[in-house]
């Protein structure tokens, strides 16, 4: 191996180190509790997790903007549901979330031993 020293690492903490999944369901645990959102919390993810995907992949391709992916993502999975939101709504559940989700910092098994492993 060449002796040469590596001085950046960078990752995508997002399903990387950062359990993105479990801190992401706890935000919408909070989130249904303070909208008082009757809804099993599951059968929601169940439904956003796949309509989120699909809004994230157009926003990389410019399809969709900022504002059209944190609306239309919870709007379709409600719609899947037959509950209708007002779109003040929807926009005060989009802001909410993303205020919630860094409250959590569930990290994958191992992520500070890796960590230490890049540093040496």
């Amino acid at each position: 191996m060449h002796n040469r020293e590596i001085t950046d690492v960078f990752f995508d903490l997002d399903h990387t180190l950062w359990d993105f999944d479990r801190n992401s369901g706890l935000a919408f645990e909070r989130v249904f509790r303070k909208h008082k959102i009757e809804l099993p919390l599951p059968d929601f993810l169940r439904v956003y997790e796949p309509i989120n995907l699909i809004y994230w992949k157009k926003y990389r391709e410019e399809r969709v903007s900022k504002e059209e992916l944190r609306r239309g993502r919870l709007t379709e999975t409600f719609d899947i549901f037959k509950i209708k939101f007002p779109v003040e709504t929807i926009d005060a559940l989009a802001v909410c979330y993303i205020d919630e989700l860094p409250v959590d910092n569930h990290l994958f098994k191992n992520s500070f031993e890796i960590l230490e492993y890049c540093l040496g």
